[in-house]
């Protein structure tokens, strides 16, 4: 009898293991049924919400057709083209941008107005939002509190195309230069500080040896235009000033820097001084403001014939 209740004690104790295991099995199928079905639904709905995961503000990577909205300065709006600054908070500003604004809208837009531009995708890929194509725009304020740096406005309206060089009245010596700058933007670049160097062509190497490079075949150490050696430790920056007709005189004596020049082909470089400032985005990246004008001019200097100018380009 003592052994019967033994047994029967024990299959008891088996019979309630399995049962816990039932339970807690179907318990674990349950919450799979439920998490699958709550998947499913989300899923669904992603269809006309599409979620955007967001890397920096202009960057959205998105994996099925879908929309994304930014906030924006208006700095220069026009026919089929919606030039913008987008912004970052209620007192920053980073990168300009332009768009093709392609929709038909009754809304006027004018320069200094805060803006939500909603960008339509129909691709699946990471793409730039200003590659995406304008759906809509609503105005949030007819004056943002951002003021648009004059730097982003020259650079949405100007061209270097309008700036011009002359040697109508200058010269070229082994001393120096003068040449006239001719700016007919409305909105000018900076020239108020402006810094040179001088460089000499450095005709090839006779060796055979190259190398294989991303701009093509070069010669190792080999650099065709090195700046010139400094005879002093004399500053080259030169303050200008532009007049009424957007015309700077530029006058540049480098025999006390470089020395005067022997025979042969140069290049001088005048660009803008200005100052670097953080990037709203990555404050360990530094960049320059958008108005700076960097001009090229290469020219030969010759002992017993004219010196004269060869191609100018302007950057």
């Amino acid at each position: 009898m003592k052994s019967e209740k033994k047994i029967s004690l024990k299959s008891f104790i088996i019979i309630a293991i399995i049962v816990a295991i039932l339970i807690i099995a179907i318990i674990g199928i349950s919450i799979y049924i439920l998490k699958n079905r709550e998947n499913q639904e989300n899923k669904l709905q992603s269809t006309t919400e599409p979620e955007i995961e967001v890397g920096e503000p202009d960057i959205a990577t998105i994996s099925y057709e879908g929309t994304f909205k930014t906030r924006a300065v208006v700095v220069r709006p026009e026919e089929n083209l919606l030039v913008v600054m987008p912004t970052i908070s209620n007192d920053e500003y980073r990168y300009q941008e332009e768009f093709i604004y392609e929709t038909e809208s009754n809304v006027e837009l004018k320069q200094g107005q805060e803006v939500e531009i909603t960008f339509h995708y129909n691709e699946t890929s990471e793409i730039y939002i200003y590659d995406a194509i304008i759906e809509n725009v609503e105005i949030l304020k007819e004056e943002s509190n951002i003021k648009i740096p004059q730097d982003v406005i020259v650079n949405a309206y100007s061209s270097k195309d309008n700036v011009k060089i002359s040697f109508d009245n200058g010269y070229i010596n082994n001393s120096g230069m003068k040449f006239t700058i001719t700016d007919t933007n409305e909105y000018k670049y900076d020239y108020d500080i402006m810094e040179y160097e001088l460089y000499k062509y450095n005709p090839p190497p006779t060796t055979t040896e190259v190398i294989e490079t991303e701009e093509g075949m070069a010669t190792p150490g080999y650099d065709p235009w090195p700046e010139i050696t400094r005879i002093s430790n004399l500053s080259t920056e030169q303050n200008y000033t532009i007049d009424g007709n957007g015309q700077i005189n530029v006058e540049i004596n480098w025999s006390e820097i470089y020395g005067e020049l022997d025979e042969g082909q140069y290049r001088l470089t005048l660009s803008t001084v200005s100052e670097q400032r953080q990037n709203p985005l990555n404050t360990n990246l530094l960049e320059y403001p958008y108005d700076t004008i960097m001009i090229q001019i290469n020219f030969v200097i010759r002992q017993n014939s004219p010196n004269g100018y060869g191609e100018i380009s302007i950057y």
